[in-house]
């Protein structure tokens, strides 16, 4: 991935979550490449695995932190060890999602529960731990990978619609309580993206991507750079915005 040459997080360490999707490695290779150590945590042992070994393909540091991370506790001793393994905690990347599309009528307490907690709830997690750290060392950046969702409805997604904006509003109040210590954070508002979308002239005979401006869908590494940017010291006057990265797909009315 291209970065500028004066974006650099030489001398960083960053804690970034992982999930499922395969999106982890491509980001934390990004900040790796921009000179970061990049931890890990997330509850699959083989995709928090492959995205440290992202980063060690980068020739950095990182540290692998495999678990549920189901409660305060759980998140504090995550980030205590970063900052023992890595010297310090200096970024949170937030890149990890659980996906729920079910009509409301057929979704269980359950399911509104679970998906509350994987995504907001562990967001709100992980920022209140790091910012433990960044509040008194006086600075840090904190960037949350959420979902287009946060602002726009789409049927059979309520939850997960909500969750996404719940994480949107604390990141907007987080930047308020913690603006004045130096610590930054930020969303990045992601569309519709896949890893490894199909070629062009088949993906524009789906429907969804007609109704996209640019015509296609976007891929994960489409928010490296800017994922470098909200995460370094050149990015310090910007906090509490949602940035989005959607193909022109809130422009729609």
């Amino acid at each position: 991935m291209p970065v500028p040459n004066d974006w650099t997080l030489e001398g960083k360490a960053a804690l970034i979550t992982a999930d499922t999707r395969g999106w982890a490695p491509i980001l934390a290779a990004a900040l790796a490449e921009a000179g970061a150590d990049v931890a890990v945590a997330g509850h699959s042992a083989e995709h928090v695995e492959s995205t440290s070994e992202a980063v060690r393909a980068q020739g950095r540091r990182t540290v692998t932190l495999v678990g549920e991370f189901g409660g305060f506790a759980d998140t504090d001793a995550a980030v205590d060890r970063v900052v023992s393994e890595l010297g310090g905690m200096d970024i949170l990347v937030h890149a990890s999602q659980a996906l729920l599309g079910k009509p409301a009528l057929d979704t269980t307490e359950f399911e509104w529960n679970t998906v509350m907690d994987a995504n907001a709830g562990s967001a709100f997690r992980w920022a209140r731990a790091a910012g433990r750290v960044m509040v008194k060392q006086g600075g840090g950046h904190i960037v949350n990978v959420i979902s287009e969702m946060a602002e726009r409805g789409l049927t059979n997604h309520g939850p997960f619609s909500a969750s996404q904006a719940a994480i949107q509003q604390m990141t907007r109040s987080l930047a308020l309580e913690w603006g004045n210590s130096g610590v930054r954070i930020n969303c990045i508002a992601t569309g519709w993206m896949e890893l490894n979308p199909p070629p062009l002239e088949e993906q524009q005979k789906e429907l969804l991507v007609r109704y996209l401006p640019m015509r296609r869908k976007g891929t994960p590494d489409e928010i490296a750079a800017l994922l470098i940017y909200l995460s370094g010291d050149f990015s310090d006057f910007t906090t509490g915005q949602t940035i989005f990265v959607d193909g022109g797909a809130m422009a729609h009315a």
